[in-house]
């Protein structure tokens, strides 16, 4: 979610001109190697998640999260976009009504590393639209033991703020809790001074507390709850059986940036009879929009939108659905008039993976609106965003998306940076008709 502004410019480059192979809609079931799994007594961790719905669409999935002893609890955005966790410390002076995390109430409170760092958002937020300024957080490295559910990780690394920007003041959740690719993230403290800083859930699973080395959403309301989030392997009863299927990560890239990145094959725009997104859309496929057949995506289960590489794409998935949805803010929306924004609202379909492990992943029609745009009564904000200039990744210069909630609540997930994928299944509920 909140690196999404970090993303940016760190992907700006040259553009790739790789030709791509037409693209398959087969792939092997979802199997767990020996790296994917840890032997030992502890058993996957179910976490309940609430939702934040401010607009049409929810947004955010966040649950509670413990720190200290004895615990003081948080509720915590769980976001791949984000390396750390991070919430308020007592001292916060722009933290507004949410708790603060007071290291005097804590036995297990250790002050070290110490290290003071800044953590910037740009002009990212948690809402659909972007703030006209800077984002972000002053905050602490320090330690204590961070658990939830049933699984405890003593002398977790974790950032205590004392400053919030306005956004993260106004959000109903207390901070975020990360759940990046890679174990360890280098924290540049000053020029001569780098902090390798172990996360969160890396730090539960090599000590024991998590079976596994992956994690799964289900982002589908499900009784009194909003979803689940399931740390250390998966939740049979929430997919249905032989449907997960993998996708790779984009190695290099995941590796070096710390988040989940997969490749992008071509996105496509279902007509208003139903035709062109292929099978997985219950028909045939038409050819990908132009500029969509070799690109790399962010996938972000704590951002809202689904940010394009640039505003020739935006303007071209939205010209597939009505000339009627234009430019809303200087910040990169689009929208339209709330009624007709229904009516003219289309799946879309992205091929993701790689030549021969790729799968058709669809962005369902009721998650293009996303609801009324703050200030502009009878418009409504759409799915899709400009990022604040033109996105490419660093190694080979692909377009760069960030592929939001939106994108990945209509299935189930299975994130596993051990094994290097991305899984996909069909839930054992649904929220579409």
């Amino acid at each position: 979610m909140r690196m999404i502004a970090l993303l940016l410019p760190a992907l700006l480059g040259l553009a790739s001109s790789a030709a791509m192979s037409p693209p398959s809609q087969h792939l092997v079931p979802f199997q767990l190697d020996g790296s994917a799994k840890r032997a030992g007594p502890a058993r996957p961790v179910n976490i309940d998640l609430s939702v934040w719905r401010p607009g049409k669409t929810d947004l955010q999935w966040s649950g509670d999260v413990l720190v200290g002893t004895p615990p003081q609890k948080f509720n915590l955005i769980f976001d791949t976009g984000s390396p750390f966790l991070l919430i308020p410390a007592k001292n916060c002076s722009t933290c507004g009504t949410h708790p603060r995390f007071d290291p005097t109430a804590s036995s297990t409170f250790e002050a070290q590393p110490g290290y003071r760092v800044y953590v910037g958002f740009g002009s990212a937020g948690g809402g659909t639209v972007a703030s006209s300024e800077p984002q972000g957080a002053n905050c602490t490295i320090v330690s204590d033991t961070v658990g939830m559910g049933t699984a405890r990780g003593a002398h977790s690394q974790f950032l205590a703020c004392d400053v919030y920007s306005s956004l993260l003041t106004a959000e109903p959740p207390d901070g975020l809790f990360g759940m990046p690719s890679t174990p360890n993230i280098t924290v540049p403290i000053n020029p001569a001074t780098n902090f390798t800083l172990k996360t969160i859930f890396w730090h539960l699973v090599d000590s024991g507390q998590l079976p596994g080395r992956e994690f799964s959403f289900s982002l589908i309301p499900d009784g009194c709850r909003a979803g689940v989030l399931t740390l250390g392997g998966t939740d049979p009863s929430l997919y249905v059986p032989g449907t997960l299927r993998k996708i790779p990560l984009d190695w290099p890239l995941s590796e070096s940036r710390n988040w989940f990145v997969i490749d992008v094959r071509g996105a496509r725009v279902v007509d208003a009879g139903g035709r062109g997104g292929g099978p997985a859309a219950g028909g045939a496929a038409a050819p990908p929009l132009a500029n969509t057949t070799d690109g790399v995506a962010l996938v972000d289960t704590g951002s809202a939108n689904m940010v394009t590489p640039d505003r020739d794409t935006t303007r071209a998935l939205y010209g597939r659905m009505s000339d009627q949805i234009v430019p809303i803010d200087d910040m990169g929306s689009w929208g339209a008039p709330c009624a007709l924004l229904d009516r003219v609202a289309r799946d879309v379909v992205f091929t993701v993976g790689s030549a021969d492990r790729h799968v058709d992943i669809v962005l369902r029609k009721q998650y293009i609106n996303v609801g009324e745009y703050p200030g502009k009564p009878g418009i409504c904000q759409a799915v899709f965003a400009d990022p604040p200039r033109p996105a490419r990744e660093p190694i080979h210069g692909r377009p760069a998306w960030v592929f939001g909630s939106a994108w990945i609540r209509s299935y189930y997930t299975v994130w596993n940076a051990a094994d290097r994928t991305l899984g996909f299944a069909t839930p054992s509920r649904r929220d579409w008709d």
